[in-house]
């Protein structure tokens, strides 16, 4: 579709749509609700798998129940994926499946022989001989008297006969046996004519509330043998279950999933998580197209009158804003059709419909996210997030060690997980699994068939983009989260080598959107030291964050059908579409026929330079004005090398500059549209050929036109210019190459997250790109130095954990300071920071660890810092000490010059 939005029809279409999101999002004017009835989704894998764990659990028919372990399916998943609606359908489900599990079905307890008549007796015993019985324990009765165990056959036997004429006189039959589950059972069977019993108990997580623990066998105080409510839960139902023939299934969202398991290890119990994974992006779309109002019509119809099926744009747009998760897609359709309907919003474009999904938010009491996080909480929730969105594996016995956050003993990750509000999925295997492609969808028989095999069970989280909308107000202010949000959703790779080098793509461009937003000008970020944005300040919290199409070269055609690709003879089609705002852009694609990252900024011209301004005083900030028209844009192209075998030479720095900065230059008519390109090359390792180029371990810089440089330790020092010709590296007009130095990269990165790469580099499946607990410690550091470096009045309220809402500690003041400005300030604050890398010669490391013992000084208390309350303070290194105290000295001279 055409982008209008410059013209005077586009801002005609942006004023209607503001006032019909406006009169729609008004709470004064109610929109009427129209009935819709969803449709019942198969769920063959789910049902399978409760059979399955029942023909498990029974030996031999003449064995005593004394041999039965029983085995039984407990859904732990969040609110909404489906667990109560399995429960209470589960006989329509085993109808609908009938053709399937007369088939899959090998053996059923109380079934003679084997099979296919084997396998039609056992689906027309669960059809016909079954009594189906759900035990809600939200509407348990309060306690009189009696214990849990008598009180839960009683509810039982009330569900199981509440349909017969004579239920009083049966009920008192069968209640007088409940002291003996099997005599009770027995009665049961005989009254009403069957012989199993499925019984379905939900919302066990309500055990552990004082409701439940004044029943004298569910208190734990009670029974010091059994140390929680749930382990004396599972001692009571296993009582039952070991009677023939109980077929059961638990439901409840836990925030202990795994530690379920092992209480109920203790009784006789085995419990199996149910995979009752979140829909697919086709079985959305079914169910959207299933869904119905009272009036015999379909909510599509009512949606798209022109195009009643639903086109499949929107079917996609509904599944990656809500994860595929059946109750939030079933709120977006249900608020969809109201509000279109009340605001006559009928055939709306893609784009316009877009706007309308991603302005729904979710139910509060849907959302189990906590609220008023501390710090290093946000920082495991951020680590999950991310873990989320890039789509890692991992098995579901799986630890984390949380520290002060979960807690000094290690927890299971899916524990810790659903304690976040997230949900999750079954999948196979992890990266590369036996030299095979993995990470394709399963489908249902996919599923049975890894049920039949027995392999490990791997899952991967989902965090759908409508809950963290619902949440987006408290924690959009932590950087990273934000990072997170501005890309989410995000579609990774198929698992391969490339996906590897796609994660630390991600993972690096949220360490620069969180190092952009914390510096007052671009070259306090090492990488850029002496490129033209030196002096030029990426404002990250108004930029654009996005994923955007890659370039291929063997595209005939200016893109691909769906736009996923470009050619790069496409470049000026593909910068007027996605780069006409600053922001930091991520190729959908590894090794693409361009850059790994884009960034782009840029600044009101100076009418009193043509060229950029590189050697300016260290401390002078551009302004990022964007009330001037005219303005100079930057576009920097990054290749990212870290995660390579081998050193870069500069072979490989001619193919990136060949597939960037060749192309920018000859199709984007840089000097006339003030376009400036930059090549920055990164890497941990480099060939002989280029390393030579590393003066005083700064960053090799080749200018515009037909000079190389090499640069100085301070950005304001005179380079050496030399001929580039002999390495073939000449640069065309505004244009420059970057390569940055293994020292500035570590520098930018920090040393912890620096040597977190440098393992990635010897073990792919233990580091941060594949695991979970590797990439906690990358972010940790990263939020730890991003409140280090935060604007608040009170940074160490992030160290010591405080819980706090809306710190304002990752805000950038984008405030102009004057060129007399000495150090800059955040917010009336001395910035340490700046003052230990500015005047000391400390690394961002070294400055880190210094600012904690300096931090709590004021400017005015300089003057009474010596070496000796350094040390102190905890500065061991005697150099530190004696750099910190010379710094001092010359801030002060500095400060009574000016």
């Amino acid at each position: 579709m055409d982008d209008v939005s410059g013209t005077t029809e586009g801002r005609l279409v942006r004023r209607q749509e503001s006032e019909e999101a406006a009169s729609s999002s008004r709470a004064d004017v109610p929109v009427p609700r129209i009935s819709l009835i969803r449709p019942l989704v198969n769920r063959r894998a789910a049902v399978y798998q409760i059979i399955s764990n029942f023909n498990s659990s029974y030996t031999p028919s003449n064995s005593s129940s004394y041999d039965v372990r029983p085995s039984v399916c407990f859904a732990p998943q969040m609110y909404g994926s489906g667990k109560t609606i399995l429960g209470k359908h589960f006989g329509e489900f085993v109808l609908l499946n009938r053709q399937v599990l007369e088939k899959d079905i090998i053996g059923f307890p109380g079934i003679a022989g084997s099979g296919v008549s084997a396998g039609e007796r056992a689906v027309e015993a669960l059809l016909n001989e079954t009594l189906y019985v759900n035990v809600d324990l939200r509407s348990f009765p309060d306690f009189d008297g009696e214990d849990f165990k008598p009180t839960l056959l009683k509810e039982i036997s009330k569900e199981a006969l509440s349909t017969l004429s004579n239920k009083p006189e049966l009920l008192a039959k069968v209640l007088k046996n409940r002291k003996d589950p099997k005599e009770w059972l027995s009665s049961l069977f005989e009254v009403t004519n069957k012989r199993y019993l499925f019984l379905f108990i939900d919302e066990i997580g309500k055990l552990p509330s004082r409701k439940f623990y004044e029943f004298p066998d569910l208190d734990p105080q009670r029974n010091p043998r059994k140390p929680n409510v749930y382990r004396l839960f599972f001692e009571i139902i296993s009582s039952l279950l070991i009677q023939r023939f109980v077929i059961c299934y638990l439901a409840g969202r836990s925030d202990a999933i795994v530690t379920k398991q092992e209480d109920a290890m203790s009784s006789r119990v085995d419990l199996d998580f149910l995979r009752l994974d979140p829909f697919s992006e086709e079985t959305t779309k079914l169910f959207i197209q299933g869904m119905k109002t009272s009036t015999g019509g379909t909510a599509l119809q009512l949606l798209f009158p022109k195009h009643p099926e639903g086109p499949d744009w929107f079917f996609k747009q509904v599944y990656n804003y809500t994860g595929g998760v059946p109750i939030y897609v079933r709120h977006v359709i249900q608020v969809l059709v109201d509000t279109c309907v009340h605001h006559k919003l009928y055939n709306l474009s893609e784009r316009r419909m877009r706007r309308q999904v991603e302005t729904i938010a979710p139910k509060s009491v849907n959302i189990a996210t906590p609220r008023n996080m501390e710090p290093k909480a946000l920082s495991m929730f951020c680590t999950l997030l991310l873990s989320s969105m890039l789509e890692y594996r991992f098995a579901i016995t799986e630890t984390i060690y949380g520290g002060s956050v979960i807690g000094n003993d290690s927890k299971y990750i899916l524990d810790v997980a659903n304690n976040f509000g997230f949900y999750y999925e079954y999948c196979t295997g992890g990266i590369l699994l036996d030299d095979k492609m993995e990470g394709e969808e399963m489908d249902e028989e996919d599923i049975m068939n890894e049920m039949n095999a027995g392999n490990v069970e791997m899952v991967k989280l989902i965090f759908p983009k409508i809950v963290f909308e619902g949440i987006k107000e408290e924690y959009l202010d932590y950087l990273p989260l934000r990072y997170i949000y501005y890309l989410s959703p995000l579609h990774v790779p198929p698992e391969s080598p490339s996906s590897l080098g796609f994660r630390f793509k991600v993972i690096f461009a949220l360490i620069l959107y969180v190092r952009c937003s914390l510096c007052t000008r671009l070259g306090e970020l090492d990488i850029f030291r002496q490129s033209f944005v030196e002096n030029i300040l990426l404002e990250a919290e108004k930029c654009l964050v996005k994923v955007i199409p890659s370039f291929n070269v063997l595209l005939n055609t200016t893109h691909s059908a769906n736009e996923e690709l470009y050619s790069p003879s496409a470049w000026k089609e593909f910068y007027d579409k996605y780069l006409s705002k600053d922001g930091i852009f991520l190729p959908n694609k590894n090794n693409s026929a361009g850059p790994d990252i884009i960034v782009r900024v840029s600044v009101p011209i100076d009418a009193s330079s043509s060229t950029p301004k590189k050697r300016q005083s260290s401390l002078t900030q551009v302004s990022m004005d964007t009330s001037s028209k005219k303005r100079r844009v930057y576009l920097i192209g990054i290749a990212l090398k870290c995660y390579g075998k081998s050193g870069v030479g500069v072979a490989k720095i001619k193919e990136e500059v060949n597939k960037f900065l060749v192309p920018v230059s000859s199709q984007l008519e840089l000097e006339k549209n003030d376009i400036w390109a930059i090549q920055l090359v990164v890497s941990t390792s480099y060939n002989n050929d280029v390393s030579n180029h590393f003066v005083h371990k700064q960053n090799w810089v080749i200018d515009t036109g037909k000079k190389d440089s090499s640069s100085s330790s301070t950005p304001s020092h005179d380079m050496s210019y030399s001929d580039a010709d002999q390495e073939g590296l000449r640069i065309g007009p505004n244009c420059q190459l970057v390569v940055c130095s293994i020292e500035n990269l570590e520098k930018f990165l920090g040393k912890e997250i620096y040597d977190q790469i440098e393992k990635a580099r010897c073990s792919e499946r233990e580091s941060f790109l594949t695991k979970v607990t590797p990439l906690s410690r990358v972010i940790g550091t990263l939020f730890e130095h991003g409140w280090a470096r935060g604007r608040s009045a009170k940074p160490e309220a992030y160290l010591e954990k405080s819980t706090e809402k809306n710190i304002d500690a990752n805000r950038v003041d984008s405030t102009v300071k004057s060129s007399s400005s000495v150090v800059p300030e955040r917010q009336g604050q001395f910035d340490w920071m700046e003052f230990l890398k500015t005047y000391c010669d400390l690394t961002e490391s070294e400055a880190t660890e210094c600012w904690y013992a300096l931090k709590r000084f004021s400017e005015s208390e300089m003057e009474v810092v010596d070496t000796s309350m350094l040390k102190e303070l905890g500065i061991d290194d005697p150099l530190k000490r004696a750099k910190i105290v010379t710094g001092m000295a010359s801030y002060a001279r500095k400060k009574r010059q000016s």
